[in-house]
């Protein structure tokens, strides 16, 4: 009875508290529920997406000064003797004052202008900047599941090396039995069966690392369960045509970080211009000498401001802005020749991967059928037993180079799309 009310108390815990949490598993994951999680849950994502938050406010802030600004003051004071001018009061004992201000730029030398423009293109550049973390996150998240995938499939291999060496260890110990294998058959036997088992203890403890390395590439907390879906074929497409520069969205985050550079030059050198704005405020006070100034009167006026002399400020920050922008049309080159680079080297990192795989056709076949000729051979007495350990090696290291060169295949196809800009497609619906 105790143990139910116990169950009670939990359940209904866990449907009020965060402590009982769903999203504390992922099970079952296949490439394309992975890449969604990740997009959902990566704090790079979530970083590159507050800086594109900061850059949209950062338009709004430079376009503020293009519009009026309406400010209220009021203020208090007390002196404690009458200041007089004369028989007048020119400051009384106590005073109250009420004003309402109006400002509007009319002309800063198009300087406004140009951070509104430079804003609007950082922000571009930010959301760009998102789109490349988006794909950065998606290319890492799947080579990270096919490691975990190569490496799950790593430990069967070497289960069923176990299991094969088990048997010919029992078959050389029966012979031994009966006088037909010498000892030594049992201990080579022996030793061979107990390196399987250290290389499956490795390879198991290589696939738990990298189910962790997927889960952090996700973005889950480390004490989330994860697990992998059974028969998901995940196959990756090809990437697409079009424009191979123009699909990277590095490409266009430097080419828009160029024009806010040429945008910044453009405001520095207009700094060297007067600026022109209209002032208006209505002042009131309830309360005073109603000196210098009539309460309950309004005033209008244009100020106009030329910057003369300010040490150099001017012109080094001009200066500034130039090589900023020479720098930033720089980075874009930079980026332009890395993104050519990439897309070359995916394209034969493909075909070398390809060609390796082409390689293993007949080679995990071949094994096997050579290993059914030695076992059968042992078991009739003409073959020596270190054949047949040397065909078990011969078969895991033939089944575990298949393996590598398909999920090499695999993820030269992820980098593929990467370089091209089309991870997208390792998003949709239905591969599985």
């Amino acid at each position: 009875m105790r143990l139910f009310i116990a169950a009670v108390i939990a359940a209904g815990l866990c449907t009020v508290a965060p402590v009982c949490r769903a999203a504390d598993t992922a099970a079952g994951l296949d490439l394309a529920t992975a890449v969604r999680m990740a997009l959902e849950k990566s704090p790079l994502i979530g970083g590159a997406g507050a800086a594109a938050d900061a850059a949209e406010a950062g338009v709004g802030k430079a376009r503020s000064a293009l519009y009026p600004t309406l400010g209220l003051q009021s203020g208090y004071s007390y002196l404690s003797e009458p200041t007089m001018f004369g028989a007048t009061p020119v400051w009384e004992r106590s005073t109250v004052v009420n004003r309402v201000e109006l400002q509007q730029l009319l002309y800063s030398g198009g300087q406004a202008q140009a951070n509104v423009r430079r804003a609007e293109q950082g922000h571009l550049a930010a959301g760009h900047g998102l789109r490349a973390a988006q794909a950065g996150v998606t290319a890492n998240v799947a080579v990270a599941y096919f490691r975990a995938r190569q490496a799950s499939e790593m430990t069967a291999v070497h289960k069923a090396s176990v299991r094969s060496l088990e048997a010919s260890y029992d078959a050389a110990k029966k012979r031994h039995e009966t006088g037909v294998a010498t000892k030594t058959d049992v201990l080579r036997a022996e030793v061979a069966l107990a390196g399987a088992r250290a290389d499956l203890i490795a390879a198991e403890n290589n696939s738990a690392v990298a189910l962790a390395a997927l889960r952090t590439a996700i973005g889950l907390p480390a004490d989330t369960a994860i697990s992998l879906a059974s028969g998901a074929s995940d196959e990756v497409p090809g990437p697409a045509g079009g424009d191979a520069l123009e699909s990277r969205p590095e490409i266009a985050a430097a080419e828009a970080s160029a024009r806010a550079a040429d945008e910044g030059v453009r405001a520095a050198k207009a700094s060297r211009l007067p600026t022109v704005a209209l002032a208006a405020d209505y002042y009131h006070e309830p309360s005073g000498a109603g000196f210098p100034r009539t309460s309950n009167t309004f005033l209008a006026g244009v100020v106009a401001k030329l910057n003369v002399f300010d040490g150099g400020l001017t012109r080094d920050s001009i200066s500034e802005a130039e090589a900023s922008a020479r720098k930033a049309g720089q980075d874009l080159e930079a980026q332009k020749r890395n993104v050519e680079f990439e897309q070359r080297s995916a394209r034969l990192n493909l075909e070398s991967a390809q060609a390796r795989l082409d390689a293993t056709a007949t080679q995990v076949s071949s094994a096997e059928e050579s290993l059914r000729a030695l076992e059968a051979g042992y078991k009739e007495g003409f073959t020596p037993l270190t054949d047949v350990l040397s065909g078990e090696a011969a078969l895991t290291g033939a089944r575990a180079g298949r393996l590598a060169a398909e999920y090499d295949v695999k993820i030269a196809e992820v980098n593929l799309l990467r370089a091209f800009g089309q991870t997208g497609a390792l998003t949709a619906k239905g591969r599985n």
